[in-house]
């Protein structure tokens, strides 16, 4: 039986709880974390059961940003080795994991003329741009930071504040389409 329904959780229950011999691994939680460490656990040849109160991606999973950050955040508060890794994750989620369900999403910080916070957002988004050429994503999936004028923010933001604006700073992440079904994928390939 192939299909994950609630016929087939009810029977791989009863021969979870019947079986002789212990799992290596039992994963409790059906979010992304879990699946992700029942797909490790699998594909290290040890025998996984992923056990799930609810519905795979109940709980936080269900519930997240959908951003696939590249380590921007980590850069922030000094986790180079982190903000490296997450690059590399999303590399591999934009480019051959599920490219079908993650889309590029523009962020933009408008410049009202703090010098010093400008010039720290726009450090940022070209280190942020380093981890993404140094994780091999190319500029056509996730396309570089950029500058933008007043008028360029306002179009994409019609309801930024006016005032004062000089213009702006955007870079560009992944985004989830649908976050449940990479959960469900994930589990799946596990």
């Amino acid at each position: 039986m192939t299909v994950l329904n609630a016929a087939r959780r009810r029977a791989d229950l009863a021969v979870l709880t019947e079986r002789a011999d212990p799992v290596d691994v039992l994963v409790i939680g059906g979010g992304v974390t879990g699946v992700g460490v029942a797909l490790d656990a699998a594909t290290r040849g040890l025998s996984v059961a992923l056990v799930e109160a609810h519905d795979l991606a109940f709980g936080t999973s269900r519930w997240s940003s959908k951003l696939v950050h590249g380590g921007l955040r980590y850069l922030a508060s000094g986790d180079i080795g982190i903000a490296r890794e997450s690059a590399d994750e999303r590399h591999h989620l934009m480019t051959a994991i599920a490219p079908h369900l993650i889309k590029p999403v523009r962020q933009i910080v408008p410049d009202y003329g703090d010098t010093s916070a400008d010039l720290l957002v726009r450090a940022g988004f070209r280190a942020g741009d380093a981890l993404r050429r140094a994780a091999g994503t190319p500029a056509d999936v996730l396309p570089g930071p950029k500058r933008l004028s007043a008028i360029d923010v306002v179009a994409a933001c019609p309801t930024v504040r006016r005032h004062g604006l000089r213009g702006g700073a955007s870079t560009t992440d992944g985004q989830l389409i649908d976050d449940a079904r990479l959960v469900t994928a994930i589990a799946r390939t596990a």
